[in-house]
């Protein structure tokens, strides 16, 4: 008998399981409702726990053979992943002229991130999700920002081969462990699926980022990529293919085109965000697509804070009053991520602490144990980055002669868009506050369109439509962009007037 300690809503219980039972059937005989869409057939990939040690699994797919402990996702969390359900495809598995070249094939489909990479894993028999795997994306040595790396492609000699070296050996070593666990060579991997903004594809090819960050923008490529696995350095089969998704421009990359491509909604006119180092945005207005992209810098996902830290154990995520916050993993507080910074700043100006202008008397300090504070420095940092999001999002809206009251929705992708409270972002301004009850997290959006990409014909189809119809704005050429960021600069619910 097995013992597995749960930790669910900041509470520790334990129970107990056979072993041979998979991880989803102990914890539902235990009392505990995991969010599973599919049932636990291993198609929707949405009964994710953190294993301890081990990180996000799979619950219907992981089978304990020893003691762990669990903790349970929050209800922040699992409102993510109905709302996944609820607004992004699910297609069914079509193995098309795929020719496998080994007896049990697998594929994988990645979502390099700025700051995250995460993996899906699949059987290329069943279709069936065996694994989700996510990691750190170790670039971050070289600079928290995608322009912090092309400057280190091209201020350093071996500046390219560091970053791409670094990328392609956090890859196989996840592909590794995973053929390790099922006893197989990496010869078993076939096929991989790969979203990411331009940059990272660039770098993760061996291509030249730099014309990235010159003007006039010209990546090196925007369509779809194929490689072998030979030509790769990926840890897979010699004669795998290896794929990109198409991109749109040198900072519209193929990770909005992936979670563009993945919803399943009806609305007309709809925003689709992905707040990061660099913000991401769509406008939808019927058949028309447009594009932009603001810098955010790397604040919402807590680079460059005081106490800034990305969201994993020991980071306060969430806060509601002193005293009152969420640590994810339930240990001391070590720091503040992209979430908790948001919950903590609308607090501070929703209590006048800080004043509209951004000014802050004093540290403000969260935790005196371990010294987590905001400083004013974290304070203008945060005002930087919502300015250029909401100023984006509005002279993109504005340049298609709608207001925001004209928009359906507005759909939050990403890491940071999967656990920020909408109510602190409407609260500081980086969320329009005519959007308000229109607001919805739709989760890593660009790695379940890169699972799709994997699975179906029919979605490689979609991501090259959307990358055809979609135009872009070059903000940093827009004539009123530095007005309206300025005007946008202060706290406080948005719907300022704009400038016209």
């Amino acid at each position: 008998m097995l013992k597995i300690n749960v930790i669910s809503d900041g509470r520790t219980a334990t129970s107990t399981g056979d072993r041979g039972s998979s991880l989803l059937d102990i914890l539902r005989h235990s009392g505990y409702e995991i969010y599973a869409a599919c049932g636990g057939k291993g198609r929707c990939g949405k009964c994710t726990v953190q294993v301890k040690g081990e990180g996000t699994v799979l619950s219907c797919s992981y089978y304990p053979d020893r003691d762990i402990e669990v903790i349970l996702p929050d209800i922040r969390e699992t409102n993510i992943l109905t709302s996944q359900t609820d607004y992004l495809v699910d297609l069914p598995y079509d193995e098309g002229s795929h020719r496998n070249l080994t007896p049990q094939p697998y594929g994988v489909a990645v979502d390099i991130g700025t700051t995250t990479v995460v993996l899906y894993f699949i059987d290329l028999v069943t279709g069936r999700l065996e694994k989700i795997a996510s990691l750190l994306n170790p670039q971050a040595a070289y600079g928290a920002d995608i322009i912090s790396r092309i400057s280190w492609c091209q201020s350093n000699e071996t500046g390219l081969q560091d970053l791409q070296q670094a990328i392609v050996g956090a890859l196989n070593g996840e592909i590794r462990k995973f053929a390790a666990d099922r006893k197989l060579g990496t010869e078993y991997i076939e096929r991989v699926v790969i979203a990411g903004n331009t940059t990272m594809l660039h770098i993760l090819l061996g291509e030249d980022p730099v014309p990235i960050a010159l003007a006039p923008f010209k990546p090196r490529f925007t369509a779809s990529q194929r490689r072998t696995g030979a030509t790769t350095g990926l840890a897979v089969n010699k004669g795998a293919e290896v794929v990109t998704l198409p991109s749109v421009s040198a900072y519209v990359g193929a990770d909005i085109v992936a979670g563009l491509a993945a919803l399943n909604i009806q609305e007309k006119n709809y925003l689709f965000l992905d707040i990061g180092t660099n913000g991401e945005i769509a406008l939808v207005t019927g058949y028309e697509i447009f594009t932009c992209a603001a810098a955010a810098g790397p604040a919402f996902e807590g680079a460059n804070l005081t106490c800034g830290m990305n969201a994993s154990a020991g980071a306060i995520s969430s806060f509601t009053r002193p005293g009152e916050y969420r640590v994810i993993g339930n240990t001391q507080p070590s720091g503040i991520c992209g979430s908790g910074i948001v919950d903590i700043v609308a607090w501070l100006t929703a209590n006048g602490i800080v004043d509209e202008t951004g000014y802050l008397c004093d540290d403000f300090v969260i935790d005196e144990g371990t010294n987590v504070r905001v400083t004013q420095r974290d304070i203008r940092e945060i005002q930087l980055a919502k300015s250029a999001i909401y100023s984006g999002m509005k002279i993109l809206v504005t340049r298609r002669g709608l207001k925001f009251s004209d928009i359906d929705a507005l759909f939050l992708a990403g890491g940071f868009g999967n656990y920020i409270s909408i109510d602190s972002a409407l609260q500081i301004g980086l969320l329009p506050e005519e959007l308000t009850g229109r607001i919805y997290a739709v989760g890593n959006s660009a790695g379940i369109g890169a699972l799709q990409y994997l699975r179906s014909g029919e979605f490689v189809g979609r991501t090259e439509d959307i990358a055809r119809r979609a135009g872009y704005l070059e903000l940093s050429d827009d004539e009123d962009f530095p007005a309206e960021f300025a005007l946008n600069m202060e706290f406080g619910k948005s719907g300022r007037q704009s400038i016209t």
